[in-house]
This record gives structure tokens, C-alpha cells and sequence, in this order.
């Protein structure tokens, strides 16, 4: 499968609620926030940022698609949905969080 086929495949929600929010939201969530727990600098927020959002675009699409489509448990969409608005919410700091550090240091900080 191509990657971009996968990126068709995933923000159709194609792959199942469960699945994509356990195998393609919540692992890579977590490895996000391990990384900028361990290595927290402005050049690690840059690279991650522009990585991760636009991973988590057709990830999020994905997921609440998933979540309307799903014919299991409703709590389960649901819950899947607001994990969805708070990851948007939290893609959005980071951007507002970049913006500003950019804005403050006059470049990425690739150095710092």
C-alpha cells in the first residue's frame, strides 16, 4: 500500500475506529510526548510540530469518521470524539507555543 493510498484509506475511517484510534492515534500521541519530555528544545518542538500535524490531519479525520461509522459501542464513539477535539485543541497550542517561540527568539532556536 502507498503512503498516500494509506493517508486515503485512514481519513476515510476505512480502518475501523478501534484500529485507528489504538494503532495510528495513541502511539503516536504517546511517542510525541515521550520525545519532548526527554528532549525538550525549541529545534525538537519545530521538527515535531510540523511532523506531527501533519500526520495527525488525516488521523483525526480518520478517527471522527471512524467514530461516526462505528456500529459498536456509542460511549466508545463518543469518548473517541472528545479524544479528538482535545488532540485538535493540543495540536493547536503547540502551533500557538511555536509561533511564539519563534516570535521571541527571531528564528526556529535550532541552536538552543
Amino acid at each position: 500500500m502507498s503512503a498516500n493510498s494509506f493517508f486515503v484509506k485512514i481519513s476515510s475511517g476505512d480502518f475501523g475506529l478501534a484500529k485507528t484510534y489504538w494503532l495510528y492515534w495513541v502511539p503516536v500521541l504517546l511517542a510525541v510526548n515521550t520525545l519532548m519530555v526527554i528532549r525538550p528544545t525549541t529545534a525538537t518542538l519545530v521538527i515535531v510540530a510540523v511532523a506531527y500535524t501533519a500526520y495527525l490531519i488525516p488521523v483525526v479525520i480518520g478517527v471522527w469518521r471512524a467514530a461516526n461509522q462505528s456500529e459498536g459501542q456509542k460511549i466508545l464513539a463518543i469518548l473517541a470524539t472528545i479524544s479528538v477535539v482535545l488532540g485538535i485543541i493540543i495540536i493547536i497550542s503547540m502551533l500557538i507555543m511555536l509561533g511564539t517561540l519563534i516570535g521571541v527568539s527571531g528564528q526556529a532556536g535550532l541552536g538552543m
